[in-house]
């Protein structure tokens, strides 16, 4: 079976080919889902908030020395995120993040955060870890 393509029909087979490349390439590089932030967000807040609470005894404290410490463990609830860029899809995802806390660096002091994520219909999106710049960036090919 020999199959040639001439004229008008090798343009279009060559759209498809284009439009289907287009296609996957957007679908590995775009942005997140609002669900998928604030599982983000659930995992860095309780990352700070663990952090926080490392040497923390109330017992030793005054009642307005425990307060402040409460409010300023509240204020590491205040996460936003200035940039979200995702690449990949389905159960491979690595997501990029730039985040702020209550409108200053994170208490780690790390800026800009790589996660693995993975999306499914039955549970949603999840965090499965940390990942590394590397991981991000080499999902562009």
């Amino acid at each position: 079976m020999k199959i040639e393509l001439k004229g008008w029909k090798a343009i279009a087979a060559l759209l498809i080919i284009g439009a289907a490349i287009v296609w996957k390439f957007a679908a590995e590089r775009s942005t997140l889902a609002s669900e998928a932030a604030d599982e983000l967000k659930f995992w860095l807040r309780a990352e700070y908030l663990a952090a926080g609470m490392q040497g923390f005894d109330p017992s030793q404290l005054s009642e307005e020395e425990a307060q402040a410490r409460g409010e300023e463990l509240l204020s590491l609830s205040e996460i936003e995120f200035t940039s979200i860029g995702a690449r990949g899809r389905g159960d491979d995802i690595v997501v990029k993040v730039e985040v702020q806390v209550a409108g200053q660096d994170p208490p780690d002091g790390r800026r800009v955060r790589y996660f693995r994520m993975s999306h499914s219909i039955v549970t949603g999106w999840r965090v499965r870890y940390e990942a590394t710049a590397l991981s991000y960036y080499l999902k562009l090919f």
